[in-house]
């Protein structure tokens, strides 16, 4: 009997237990396929505790959450709860395992490809937000500090001040005046260290941007954005339809907690929008493609009508935001030797640096006409 086969008997699963695979490849949870002698099937997760510090904390909110969305008779998650009535187990290793039912009859993407299927994963953004969008109470931050700007400059300037794997050069500002200091002092673009001068101009399109960044970031800090209960994958592959086409539900809820919903909608657009994948090899061909903004904006408010006047007024916005945070945080990795993202390859976090960049670009040059497109929907509504 494997691990996951006896970590499931802890479980109040009905039926007998036939079988326990393994399902997909997550990136942060290992997750399993459970087949019964019955029809129902369940997905059994051993939960990352490294990523997720407060696992009984996360399944919490996750019970909460679906509860109100539950009491709305919407399809939602439904948690399997242990033999002493926990949302988890934990197992001698100290690891924690989750249990929910399968939801049958349903269909999900890994991609989105065409106009009706991107409006769709935009009304389910705005779907699930809606339905929470009344919920009372204090969820637990299950990734504290998660899309704080602020700290993330931190993060950043101390990335380049330690340049722990060399690749600046010896470069030790750690603001936007000390890098350029820096920069006069080395001999800007000399050839001994190869590479060195595109990161360092990588670094400064980080520190132009930051007053801008910022003053989004203060919105929410006082409260002009208010804190809703956000997703915070809000991807495709985290959705689930009907096979109609229409949205079922949202899935994957161990990033729900209390942030801008405007994450969420900056996500998906730095997502749903780029022509090109996440890690393309090549800047010159990644875009932001207007037509894809457009049939996904046009899905989500459809169903996100309790935004503010802020909220709207800053919907596109969020879209760079989140791409510059991304952005930042593929380029800090790779200065930091790469410690947090896996890599296929030793440019791999430099490559995807370079095409976050380049899509933040094309929004930037599509600013307007991303506003004007926000502007219409909202008067058609």
């Amino acid at each position: 009997m494997t691990d996951a086969q006896l970590i499931v008997t802890h479980f109040c699963i009905p039926e007998p237990v036939t079988k326990v695979a393994a399902l997909g490849e997550g990136f942060i949870n290992d997750t399993f396929l459970v087949e019964t002698a019955g029809t129902q099937r369940y997905i059994l997760q051993r939960k990352n505790k490294t990523i997720f510090s407060n696992v009984p904390g996360m399944m919490d909110n996750i019970a909460r959450i679906t509860e109100h969305i539950r009491s709305k008779g919407q399809e939602t998650l439904q948690l399997v709860a242990t033999e002493d009535g926990k949302w988890f187990y934990t197992d001698n290793d100290g690891e924690y395992w989750a249990c929910c039912v399968f939801i049958e009859n349903s269909v999900s993407y890994e991609c989105a490809d065409t106009p009706g299927l991107i409006r769709s994963g935009g009304m389910g953004v705005g779907q699930f937000q809606s339905l929470l969008a009344d919920f009372e109470g204090t969820l637990e931050e299950t990734l504290p500090g998660f899309h704080n700007i602020r700290y993330r400059f931190e993060q950043f300037a101390e990335a380049v001040k330690n340049d722990a794997a060399g690749r600046l050069g010896g470069c030790s500002g750690a603001d936007r005046e000390e890098f350029e200091e820096s920069e006069t002092e080395s001999g800007k673009g000399s050839p001994e260290e190869p590479g060195v001068r595109e990161l360092r101009q990588l670094v400064d399109e980080i520190w132009r941007r930051k007053p801008v960044m910022m003053d989004f970031y203060r919105l929410i800090e006082n409260g002009d954005i208010p804190k809703r209960i956000s997703h915070n994958d809000t991807k495709l592959s985290n959705f689930l339809f009907r096979k109609d086409g229409s949205v079922l539900c949202a899935i994957d809820l161990d990033t729900v907690m209390q942030s801008s919903v405007l994450y969420d909608y900056g996500d998906a657009i730095r997502s749903y929008s780029n022509t090109c994948p996440e890690d393309e090899k090549d800047p010159g061909k990644v875009r932001m493609d207007p037509e894809r903004f457009t049939a996904f904006t046009e899905g989500y408010l459809s169903e996100a009508r309790f935004l503010n006047e802020t909220e709207k007024d800053r919907l596109v916005f969020s879209a760079l935001y989140i791409t510059y945070e991304q952005y930042l945080r593929f380029l800090m990795d790779y200065i930091n030797g790469d410690t947090y993202y896996k890599i296929r390859y030793p440019t791999h976090n430099l490559v995807r640096a370079r095409a976050q960049l380049a899509l933040l670009k094309s929004m930037e040059a599509h600013y307007n006409l991303m506003q004007q497109t926000v502007k219409t929907i909202l008067i058609n509504f």
